[in-house]
């Protein structure tokens, strides 16, 4: 059918105008619905987990709706939590050159009456000058003491062939065979350190070898064993 005055098959109605009058009747049924579900709620007819109490299934509801509310505040509280660190925390940005422009260190403060141009310049040039501040020098190595032969001690008698530089043997004792050497040292050799006595007394060790001695025995001046050469082994031993 036709109306005069329009070309359209049928009666035109805005499409907005339904969508209003099917919202509004969406909203009455859910009306109707919550307040079906609240008469429910309260007679106790909605549906409980069968662990809940019959006679309290009024409360199920409420208590379930209470704790998913709870549930999701903190939830929500956690999350703006790791969004927003506290402000106690500072984020520094870094780019390839360096830290963020943002970000300025505080200048440091200098003490006004610390002045380094207007320090003694008498203070300066004395330590300028002052020759314990000499870096890098090592001290100079101490000469081993010299043994000094008394006036009334005899003419050493040493091996032949047998040289001692620094004339700390003062005597060579007869006594243990042909393949036995027994040396007595000044006590001079006491002082030496451990480096230098242990040095020449493998010096000494390697002469009698080429004497054909087999054995070496140090020996003080109140003739006690200052040191042997190891049985196994080559090397001396020396003996406190």
């Amino acid at each position: 059918m036709e109306r005069s005055g329009s070309e359209l098959p049928v009666v035109y109605e805005s499409p907005w105008r339904a969508l209003g009058r099917d919202l509004r009747a969406v909203a009455a049924s859910c009306a109707l619905a919550l307040r079906r579900m609240w008469r429910r709620q309260w007679q106790g007819d909605l549906p409980t987990p069968p662990f809940w109490p019959r006679r309290q299934a009024t409360l199920f509801w409420p208590a379930a709706l209470l704790l998913a509310l709870l549930l999701l505040a903190l939830a929500g509280r956690f999350a703006i939590g790791q969004l927003h660190p506290p402000s106690g925390e500072r984020t520094v940005e870094m780019d390839g050159s360096g830290p963020s422009a943002s970000v300025v260190s505080p200048p440091l403060s200098i003490d006004p009456a610390f002045d380094p141009a207007q320090a003694p310049v008498e203070a300066t040039e004395g330590r300028r000058e002052s020759p314990t501040e000499t870096v890098g020098t090592s001290p100079e190595p101490v000469p081993p003491p010299q043994a000094t032969p008394s006036a009334g001690d005899s003419p050493i008698q040493l091996p032949p062939g047998f040289s001692d530089d620094l004339g700390l043997v003062v005597a060579a004792p007869t006594g243990g065979g042909a393949v036995v050497l027994r040396l007595r040292i000044s006590e001079a050799f006491k002082a030496l350190p451990e480096s230098e006595r242990q040095r020449l007394a493998q010096q000494w060790w390697q002469q009698s070898l080429g004497l054909g001695y087999e054995q070496l025995r140090l020996l003080d001046p109140s003739d006690a064993e200052l040191g042997r050469n190891a049985v196994v082994g080559g090397g001396m031993i020396l003996l406190d």
